[in-house]
């Protein structure tokens, strides 16, 4: 779920289950974007690849890693460490941008994430067998301006 202002896509990433499923025992695990099923921001230029390690995920911590390589060979990485609690923690590798996540009422995994460019809202979900995981977004800017773009990861 994630606020993509500046050079790296932000991931992020996540949310979760579909419908009636309640939230899932994990998200542990490593997941790719799906480039061909996702849909980027007018002038964005995709990623070559972008991989979400989750490697806490236990009801009390929420871990993850976000790492990107881009088209020229440049790559960067992101990482979150706090809870899903709602409250908001700095997403390191993306100075005064921080997270906050919360599950819906219908067992989706909400991120918002505010920067000094704005604030993006993501939803995802997954289907009951946990192989995929999509995230509709929407992204604000400081002009009110507003952007959506769908996100698809599938998972290794």
């Amino acid at each position: 779920m994630c606020v993509r202002f500046g050079l790296l896509p932000a991931v992020a990433l996540f949310a979760i289950a579909s419908g009636a499923h309640a939230r899932p025992a994990t998200l542990e695990g490593k997941w790719r974007l799906n480039l061909k099923e996702s849909e980027f921001l007018a002038g964005e230029a995709p990623p070559a690849e972008l991989i979400m390690a989750i490697t806490k995920d236990d009801g009390r911590v929420f871990r993850w890693t976000a790492t990107v390589k881009l088209p020229g060979g440049e790559s960067g990485e992101t990482s979150f460490a706090g809870a899903i609690d709602g409250k908001p923690y700095p997403v390191a590798g993306r100075p005064g941008t921080t997270s906050k996540f919360s599950w819906t009422p219908d067992g989706a995994l909400k991120q918002v994430s505010e920067a000094a460019g704005g604030i993006a809202v993501e939803t995802c979900t997954f289907p009951a067998n946990m192989k995929k995981m999509t995230c509709d977004a929407r992204q604000t800017d400081m002009q009110g301006r507003v952007v959506s773009y769908y996100e698809a990861f599938d998972r290794l």
